[in-house]
């Protein structure tokens, strides 16, 4: 069976290469792993972004798990960032990022210039009420109009072999993230 996809797991060894590139080594992850497949392979690429820039992984300084009640998962997290500090996030999930932004917002964090901040944004509208994220730009629309394509192609073509498509992504820079000494 043939398959299109965007490529999450290229976006997020981009968001680790961009943010180490403007100086950041101590970068959290947020994001259930267990919820989808997509999940666990941008945790799966979060750690080899950083085993590749020499940073070991310890995934208790990570929040991965499967999501409790909302309150006692935002206050573990809350937790999580005052002892560890981080310099920057990458939160993996879209319906996550505004409860990430208001938990740093109540920790007294300024994003950008206590924390960076990714977020995995499906899109962002122009009215949305978030600041313009620095996120992967995925490519659904165009994910979707190449998999309708790819219908039409497999079925004047049944015979020929079955084609994997993962459609990569481009990283935007807004307003979340800077510099990091």
């Amino acid at each position: 069976m043939d398959s299109v996809i965007w490529d999450v797991y290229e976006a997020t060894y981009q968001s680790v290469a961009y943010l180490r590139s403007i100086g950041h080594t101590n970068i959290m992850y947020v994001g259930d792993i267990q919820l989808q497949r997509g999940f666990a392979l941008r945790w799966q690429a979060f750690c080899q972004a950083m085993n590749e820039y020499g940073e070991a992984i310890d995934p208790a300084l990570h929040s991965t798990h499967h999501r409790r009640p909302e309150a006692e998962w935002l206050e573990e997290l809350k937790g999580q960032l005052k002892r560890h500090k981080p310099s920057a996030i990458i939160c993996g999930i879209d319906g996550e990022v505004p409860l990430i932004l208001r938990l740093c917002t109540q920790l007294g964090l300024r994003v950008p210039e206590d924390v960076s901040l990714i977020g995995f944004l499906n899109e962002q509208r122009e009215d949305s009420p978030l600041p313009v994220f620095t996120r992967p730009l995925l490519p659904i629309r165009e994910t979707g109009y190449r998999a309708a394509d790819r219908m039409l192609w497999r079925i004047a073509n049944p015979t020929l072999p079955y084609e994997h498509i993962r459609i990569q992504c481009e990283m935007f820079v807004g307003s979340t993230t800077r510099t990091h000494d």
